[in-house]
């Protein structure tokens, strides 16, 4: 019987799944609702078929706020053609063997990723240890950092990796791996995805332009921070990924003669898995790209390696295939090794693996089928989960709710269906539609979040909740957000600000429809009031203070620290505040409006002088005098007319006195002398007569 014309159910923890063939009707479940995993079994992953009549939009990198820079992270194996260059592997009776010292500088040929293009730098070795040597280039990273990074590759990252997946080659015959640091240009603007190392198998080969020798390429921006100081850790990981490019391409092609390079999936989904057996914990940055990934949601495939779509998807998923297979498998971390050193370097390996742990008559197809399942149902044992390990708990089912589509080998969608369900009749041979119906599944509902307090200025309802769940907040019957829990449980829900005193509702829904107990959260009275205004200025001789604010708020008035009066705005929001004594001028007298909740807006108001100055007194002037002396306001200008006319003028000194240069005067006749201090204010006339 052709295995696309069976109709068969596996009961297994309460779970039914059905393989539907063209045309037939899953009549075992014949009411509710039920998820249909769509997926293209092919290992072609280049091939595309038609999943039947049910458009896509395959974007590039899903953008998302909630996402750490550190999830755009990618490297790059150069492609290199083994066969054609199969003849030109470097010997080490090639080189002439040289050995380089701390501070010496040395060439290297790199390559610009964003527009593939090589070309030279030179970089100075900072260190060289028992295993490695560190090249930075235009002093990038210091000295120390340097060192850091040598040591750490030397006593922890090059054990861990040759013990789990194997050894390197050592093409120039010195024992050590050059770690070549700089900013390598990949068209990294600030956001979005960037390249935190590369490995270029160009380099163990006696080719023009190779550096002949074992090098890889490590990002100093801003794979280790965008600003000034870096954190050389950052890049620990990726030393362990690209130095297990390294020890691959040494197995496949200088140990086992293969004319191919290993398949890029099975590649970066190895290297994932040396980073977490460095790290000693899941990826969570690939689980959380997983659950924000549109790319996937429309049927990105495992096996096809998307260079110019959404290729941080590809990542997310090899590394989640690797974690599946190893933990179904039950070998733990040496299962690695094994794929490396089976001589096949496409899905074979993996199928090698599959067949000797996990079932002998499982095809790959299926098992790619199984992974679905499992990404959807995370159960705790068996086939279809990540045998109850925390992290992976957070993944979130990926529904697909368009139509019909052409899927690579090894992409597929999940949708959620009505039933009975019939898969459809035009779809390609390769295209298997498998029914799960969940409705006797998980029925445990999450944990009722935790929810931070929220203002009436706030725009983002905060807390935590179950892991990959998703967080609805609604007032009354009103949705106003909803947003994803991170792997940790944090959550960032956008809202429009609602007004103090609105009841919201927040809960968590898991990815099987289970629905938490409803928070209930009020919204506090975070606005400051509007901020007191004085109807008129502050003047020196003034103590009551009429103004504006919000109603019922508290005044008070103060200089400094001391309070100098208070009182209660009324309804209307004005206020009459009587000082206990007028202020001087110059003095900044601050009004501080608060509300019942301890909302604080101020004004500040400097008193302004009103008080004219004393009339000067003005020494004897003669029909000879040509200037006119006496005292008056220290700092206020003193005004000399004759009639309309002015025919003098200066500024008293400290002390107090003036002297203002004039031409001489007619005998009897009458001058007017005033004074006007700074603030404007005008003293009264003094008439003196001309002797």
């Amino acid at each position: 019987m052709n295995k696309f014309k069976r109709l068969f159910s596996i009961v297994l923890s309460g779970l039914l799944l059905f393989s539907v063939s063209a045309g037939e009707t899953a009549h075992a479940i014949t009411s509710g609702q039920g998820y249909v995993i769509i997926n293209n079994e092919s290992t072609d992953g280049d091939g595309t078929a038609y999943t039947g009549s049910f458009k896509i939009s395959n974007k590039n990198y899903t953008y998302n706020k909630q996402l750490k820079p550190s999830a755009y992270k990618m490297d790059y194996v150069k492609p290199f053609n083994i066969a054609k260059n199969k003849t030109s592997k470097l010997r080490r009776n090639m080189l002439s063997t040289s050995s380089f010292a701390v501070g010496d500088s040395k060439s290297f040929w790199v390559a610009n990723i964003e527009s593939d293009y090589d070309y030279e730098i030179t970089a100075q070795l900072l260190y060289s240890g028992t295993t490695s040597n560190v090249w930075v280039y235009n002093n990038q990273i210091t000295a120390a950092d340097a060192q850091k990074l040598g040591q750490e590759f030397d006593t922890k990252i090059k054990p861990m990796v040759n013990t789990n997946f194997g050894m390197e080659s050592d093409v120039d015959g010195n024992g050590k791996v050059n770690i070549l640091c700089y900013d390598i240009q990949d068209g990294f603007s600030g956001t979005g995805g960037y390249v935190a190392g590369y490995f270029n198998p160009y380099d163990l080969y006696d080719l023009p332009d190779s550096n002949q020798m074992e090098v890889f390429n490590i990002d100093t921006y801003p794979t280790m921070g965008i600003g000034s100081g870096k954190d050389v850790s950052q890049a620990y990981s990726t030393l362990a990924h690209e130095f297990q490019h390294m020890v691959d391409f040494n197995r496949t092609a200088f140990i086992e003669g293969s004319t191919t390079q290993m398949d890029t999936w099975l590649d970066e989904g190895l290297s994932m898995a040396a980073e977490q057996i460095y790290t000693g914990s899941p990826l969570t940055d690939r689980i959380d790209y997983y659950n924000y990934s549109d790319s996937i949601t429309n049927g990105h495939s495992l096996l096809y390696w998307d260079d110019y779509g959404d290729v941080l998807s590809n990542y997310s998923l090899s590394y989640l295939f690797f974690q599946y297979l190893k933990l179904q498998a039950g070998q733990g971390d040496k299962i690695f090794k094994e794929i490396v050193e089976n001589p096949n370097n496409n899905y074979r390996a993996v199928e090698a693996v599959i067949h000797k742990y996990i079932d002998p008559n499982m095809s790959f197809g299926k098992f790619m089928t199984s992974f679905r399942e499992a990404l959807l149902l995370k159960q705790a044992t068996g086939l279809y989960g990540f045998k109850g390990v925390p992290a992976f708990n957070a993944l979130i089912p990926k529904i697909y709710n368009d139509y019909g589509m052409y899927l690579n080998g090894g992409g597929a969608v999940v949708k959620l269906v009505d039933l009975p369900f019939t898969a459809p009749t035009d779809k390609d041979s390769d295209i298997t539609y498998t029914l799960i119906n969940d409705n006797t599944g998980d029925t445990t509902p999450p944990a009722p979040p935790t929810v931070n307090t929220v203002g009436d200025n706030q725009t983002t309802v905060t807390g935590t909740a179950e892991a990959g769940s998703t967080v609805y907040v609604k007032s009354g019957t009103t949705v106003l957000g909803n947003a994803l829990a991170s792997s940790t449980g944090g959550f960032s829900v956008s809202i429009s600000a609602q007004k103090a005193g609105t009841k919201l509702i927040v809960y968590a829904q898991d990815g099987a429809g289970n629905k938490s107990t409803e928070v209930q959260v009020t919204v506090l009275d975070k606005t400051a009031p509007v901020k007191p205004a004085l109807t008129t200025s502050l003047k020196e001789n003034q103590t009551v203070l009429i103004g504006k604010t919000e109603a019922g708020a508290k005044i008070v008035v103060k200089t400094g620290s001391t309070v100098l009066g208070q009182g209660i705005a009324t309804t209307a929001g004005t206020f009459v505040i009587k000082m206990a004594r007028a202020q001087k001028a110059g003095t900044v007298v601050t009004i501080y409006a608060s509300d019942l909740v301890g909302n604080q807006s101020y004004t500040s108001v400097t008193v302004i002088d009103k008080t004219p100055p004393a009339a000067p007194s003005v020494n004897k002037v003669t029909y000879r005098s040509t200037t006119v002396t006496g005292k008056a306001e220290v700092g206020a200008t003193v005004y000399i007319y004759k009639g309309t006319s002015l025919v003098g003028k200066a500024v008293s000194d400290k002390y107090g006195n003036f002297k203002a240069v004039i031409k001489a005067q007619a005998k009897g006749s009458t001058l007017d002398v005033s004074a006007m201090d700074r603030a404007g204010n005008q003293s009264r006339s003094v008439l003196v007569k001309v002797y």
